[in-house]
């Protein structure tokens, strides 16, 4: 990793991801939660990679936005166009999930799905972090 900024940003991810992962082994419940979390740690991912590219990420939730600005700033950008679905598929678990005046609860299946994601794109960003130094 290239900075301390970029470091703080994967060890936030981490952690949500971690927690996200462990409560899915260990609870049969709180999946909206997990939805949250597994969101939040894709944000942190994209944002240390824009981090570790010299550029100050907007201070934005949405997902795809972020992953276009990784587009614009990557050497490679076709490599992350391939993450826009999923980076879609968390975003429409943010808000709906997050806030009482829409209040669905998200199930078992969306919780693993979101997990999976925000797994791929950790593994993703790390790789992508590590070509360029």
């Amino acid at each position: 990793m290239k900075d301390k900024i970029t470091l703080e940003w994967i060890n936030k991810a981490n952690s949500d991801l971690a927690f996200a992962q462990a409560s899915l082994r260990e609870f049969d419940d709180f999946y909206s939660q997990m939805c949250i979390l597994c969101h939040d740690a894709v944000e942190k991912y994209l944002k240390a990679y824009i981090t570790s590219c010299g550029v100050k990420p907007e201070r934005i939730h949405d997902l795809v936005t972020l992953l276009n600005e990784c587009i614009k700033i990557s050497e490679v950008p076709e490599k992350f166009e391939t993450h826009k679905e999923e980076c879609r598929v968390l975003n429409r678990y943010y808000t709906p999930l997050k806030y009482p005046s829409h209040y669905p609860i998200a199930t078992k299946e969306q919780a693993t799905e979101a997990i999976e994601i925000a797994t791929d794109m950790d593994k993703f960003i790390k790789e992508c972090l590590e070509e360029c130094g």
